[in-house]
Formats: structure tokens, sequence, C-alpha cells
């Protein structure tokens, strides 16, 4: 009964942070979008017009950065990350579960690291003030602010892929591992 509703909770825990990792893939794509618009009327300015619009580069570099973290948590519940996995196809499917579980729980370190970086990362800059070094002097706050977001939102899909992988391999024997 009791492990029952623990597993109902985690359900209700996993398909939270899916539906926020779909909004955030619907963000990013908006970016990628918005940017190639941006850039695209930025060389029909210049070529045509002959102005040259300088927030177009630093914009578009500081987009990348939203749109790489945000990313990373719908990447991987939809397995859409890189994969390098010559070695990887000899295992059996209990073994394949196994080293992911491993690979998940040090992700898992790494994270937690990477979340206390971003965030003294993000209360640097905004005690500083820091802004871009580019033309537009573009405060960097919003972008500290979307890593450790998304720092935070990738830590806690890695969390509900380990223990999905944990129930896959306790219930199904690992054979299902990808």
């Amino acid at each position: 009964m009791e492990q029952s509703m623990l597993y109902r909770v985690f359900k209700k825990f996993d398909a939270f942070f899916d539906l926020i990792s779909k909004i955030c893939a619907v963000f990013c794509g908006t970016l990628v979008i918005g940017l190639a618009l941006m850039i695209f009327a930025g060389v029909i300015n210049r070529t045509f017009i002959g102005w040259i619009w300088l927030f177009v580069e630093e914009w578009g570099s500081l987009a990348l950065i939203p749109m790489s973290y945000l990313a990373f948590g719908y990447a991987l519940r939809r397995g859409k990350h890189f994969k390098m996995d010559l070695v990887f196809k000899m295992f059996s499917p209990r073994n394949k579960s196994i080293l992911l579980i491993f690979a998940a729980v040090f992700s898992l370190f790494c994270l937690v690291y990477m979340i206390q970086f971003s965030y003294a990362r993000l209360d640097h800059i905004l005690v500083r003030g820091i802004t871009s070094t580019g033309p537009m002097r573009t405060p960097l706050a919003p972008f500290a602010t979307a890593m450790l977001i998304g720092v935070c939102l990738f830590t806690a899909d890695m969390f509900c892929f380990l223990v999905n992988k944990v129930i896959e391999l306790k219930t199904k024997g690992g054979h299902d591992a990808t």
C-alpha cells in the first residue's frame, strides 16, 4: 500500500516535470525561430540598406544560453541527446540498465555541482550588475537565471530518469534499456 502511494506520487512528480520540459522545448523552439528571423532581417538590412544592426550578433550569441540549458531535460526525456553506444550495444539489457543507473547517479552529482556554480554565477552577476561586453551592454542576469533554472530542471529530469530506470530494472529485469 505504502509503495503504491509513493509510486503514484512519483508518477505525478514525473508528469509535472515532463510538462515543464515540453513547455521549455516550446520556448526554445520559439527562440530558435525568433533568432533565425532576427539574423535574416539583419542580413537583409545590411545587404540592401547598408546598416549594421549591432544587437543581432550579441543577442544571437546570448540566446544560445537559454536555448541550450532549457532544452537539456527535454532531450533526456525524449532520448534526443548525443549517444556514443558502440560499446554499450554489446551489453545485455540488464547490464545496460545498470550502466544507465550508474551514469545517472554520476550525472546527478555533477548536476548538483552545476547548480551551486550556476547560483554563484547568478549571484555574482546580480551583485555586480554585470552586462555583456558587446555594444548593447545587455544585462546578463536573465541569461544566468535561465542557466540556473535549466540546470535545476535538468536535475529533476535526471532524478526522474534514474528512478524510472530503477523501477524498470526491478519490474522488468532491465529488458527495455535504451
